[in-house]
């Protein structure tokens, strides 16, 4: 059985500016979440006592290279004026709101992740308060 990509790879590679790139993310979380919980929901009560469904078990996956890539992007982004700050850190509070809702399709771990985004974008704004 093929392995389903949300986002898909011809979606998002290199393609648009990273506002764009990061809203096809997003779209691919949201998409990627609804699959988990459907794949889940569908199993019946014994199935989901026996064994739990782990992320090997699942014919679809999230397209963890390009969230990557647009990580790297985000990092080298200049910080040199209070402008440049503003941009970077919307940028990385768009990003953790990909995080929050692939936390919400049962990777609970990317929560420290996205904490450590959204505190990076504080930072740059120079606020001290955490999301």
């Amino acid at each position: 059985m093929a392995l389903t990509f949300y986002p898909s790879v011809d979606d998002t590679f290199s393609r648009g500016t990273l506002i764009e790139r990061m809203e096809l993310l997003l779209d691919g979380a949201e998409r990627y979440k609804a699959a988990v919980l459907e794949e889940k929901r569908e199993l019946s009560p014994e199935e989901k006592s026996k064994t739990a469904a782990v992320p090997r078990d699942l014919i679809i996956a999230y397209n963890w290279e390009e969230i990557a890539l647009v990580l790297r992007e985000l990092r080298e982004l200049p910080e040199a004026n209070k402008t440049d700050k503003l941009k970077k850190s919307e940028l990385l509070t768009k990003l953790a709101e990909v995080y929050e809702v692939l936390r919400g399709a049962k990777l609970s771990k990317l929560e420290a992740v996205r904490l450590a985004l959204i505190s990076e974008a504080n930072h740059l704004r120079g606020d001290s308060q955490v999301a």
